[in-house]
């Protein structure tokens, strides 16, 4: 190899994180995690991991459960056992026999552009007055493009993602406060 490889942060099935967790490499989660999560690389989710909240990766590799709304850049992969809920917006998706999808799905090319539109609506609306955003960084959902016509035209389902967003959002917060742990 003539390059290194970049490194990985793992998480062990001890692990029981909430919160907002942002990695610039890639990562495996074998534990809990509550919150907002961010991986710039490809996040796996082991068999034994539970992830609620929200997800923005570069790719994502599915074993577990996740509980989650779900933006991925590149591609996302549901392993056999795998069980996700939520809001899934990606490029590319592979769901193999024996991986669980109970959701909604945005999946092509502009899927990203559309997740970044539902998420600053969900900003905008946003009545919690915290101040806590639920967008990504800069730079870490896409590439932009001169597509903002070509965007308006994407059909998506921007009322049940505002709906799910906001219903996952009370959760998270009672999560961070204490409340709410099981």
């Amino acid at each position: 190899m003539s390059e290194a490889r970049a490194s990985k942060t793992v998480l062990g099935p001890d692990c029981r994180i909430s919160g907002e967790l942002t990695l610039d490499n890639d990562a495996l989660i074998m534990g809990h995690f509550t919150g907002t999560l961010r991986v710039t690389g490809t996040l796996e989710l082991s068999e034994s991991s539970q992830v609620s909240g929200m997800i923005i990766a570069g790719a994502l590799r599915l074993a577990g459960h996740a509980e989650a709304d779900v933006v991925v850049e590149d591609a996302v992969e549901l392993l056999p056992g795998a069980q996700l809920v939520g809001q899934l917006y990606t490029s590319r998706l592979n769901i193999v026999e024996g991986a669980t999808f109970q959701g909604d799905v945005c999946v092509g090319p502009k899927a990203i552009q559309a997740a970044k539109e539902a998420l600053k609506q969900n900003d905008e609306q946003d009545s919690f007055g915290n101040g806590q955003s639920m967008t990504a960084p800069a730079g870490s959902m896409g590439h932009d493009h001169e597509e903002s016509e070509e965007a308006s035209s994407i059909t998506t389902v921007p009322g049940s993602v505002n709906q799910i967003l906001q219903r996952r959002r009370p959760k998270v917060l009672s999560a961070r406060n204490g409340n709410g742990i099981g």
